[in-house]
């Protein structure tokens, strides 16, 4: 299958997914969240692709969800179902990460925000250059953090931390992210992709059903509360949009 927004290498049992929309910094626009489902999906049908990394360039992660795409953020002309369909559809592409069976691994290099990160946290490893961050702006830009991330996040680094990251927005740079829970290696700047290269090595060195039955088991019990504590999030994610534009509206 191609892709219009992402490319995937095959080496092996290897395959490296990486975002390509350069001009917006790998914001997530209707068309690149559809691809990165659909990568998934596809390379959860190639039982021959043990481990999967997911990356974008050697500045940027991702800009998250992409606030010029109007089918996400202005409902303006549209049915709330419609508008609700265009923003759920990163809870399914960050759920299809989630449910690939062999390892994943994020490799990132200048930032990862919101809806970035939580593609991240779908991946079963995170490992950042040095000069990273991760930064989750949503509640300071007056919504709240979507896609099912409330959930994957407190798994990471508990609730107290979870609400630290999320309602205050600050970056998180590598090292702090490393020392909470959010990465799991910090490696010198431009070389993220290379100590994921190495992680996927050593996990397809691994017998291969006991690898995959164990990240079912682990992603089985963590993510049991999942649906369950934020099935919700998008549609209060519409309303505060709603709220956001009627304040506009008012304003004089």
């Amino acid at each position: 299958m191609t892709y219009s927004t992402l490319s995937i290498e095959r080496d092996g049992g290897l395959a490296i997914v990486r975002m390509q929309r350069p001009e917006a910094r790998n914001a997530l626009n209707v068309e690149l969240i559809a691809d990165l489902a659909a990568a998934a999906r596809d390379l959860r049908d190639a039982r021959e692709i043990g481990a999967v990394i997911l990356t974008g360039s050697d500045t940027c992660f991702s800009a998250g969800a992409d606030r010029k795409d109007q089918r996400i953020f202005a409902p303006e002309g549209r049915s709330l179902l419609d508008h609700w369909k265009d923003t759920e559809a990163g809870s399914d592409a960050a759920r299809a990460w989630e449910a690939l069976p062999g390892v994943t691994i994020a490799a990132i290099e200048g930032f990862a925000i919101g809806g970035g990160f939580t593609l991240a946290m779908a991946c079963d490893f995170r490992v950042l250059g040095a000069t990273a961050f991760i930064q989750v702006p949503e509640v300071p830009l007056g919504f709240n953090y979507g896609w099912n991330s409330i959930p994957r996040m407190i798994n990471l680094i508990g609730p107290a931390r979870t609400k630290r990251v999320v309602i205050l927005g600050e970056r998180i740079d590598a090292a702090t992210a490393v020392d909470w829970g959010l990465a799991d290696h910090v490696v010198d700047p431009g070389c993220a992709l290379s100590e994921a290269r190495r992680i996927a090595a050593h996990c397809l060195q691994q017998p291969q059903m006991a690898v995959q039955f164990t990240k079912r088991s682990v992603n089985a019990t963590v993510n049991l509360s999942l649906d369950a504590t934020s099935h919700a999030d998008m549609a209060q994610i519409l309303l505060c949009l709603q709220e956001m534009n009627r304040e506009k509206v008012a304003r004089p």
